[in-house]
């Protein structure tokens, strides 16, 4: 499973946020997925980090991993929009 995330573009940290969506039984798959020394660091974060109020790290990390998912294979000029408007000349408008 790592080879096949690892092969978009994502590495152990992003298959250990999605580990709630890639099984029907979560505990299951990171038990599964805690068995990888790569990803068992992951796992044992995000478990804690479930277990807070916050839940700061995980859901920051979840939200990260579906951006990337959602703009996989698009190439996105994050520049485009951040040059100021050309002026327009109002006395050269003919009305």
């Amino acid at each position: 499973m790592k080879d096949k995330f690892s092969a978009v573009g994502l590495g152990p940290r992003q298959l250990a946020v999605l580990s709630a969506f890639i099984g029907p039984d979560q505990d299951a798959t990171e038990t599964l997925l805690a068995s990888d020394p790569d990803v068992a660091p992951w796992v044992q974060k995000y478990q804690r980090s479930r277990e807070t109020v916050s839940r700061t790290d995980y859901e920051v990390d979840l939200i990260t991993t579906f951006t990337k998912l959602s703009t996989l294979g698009q190439n996105i000029n994050y520049e485009a929009y951040t040059y100021p408007r050309a002026k327009i000349d109002i006395t050269k408008l003919k009305l």
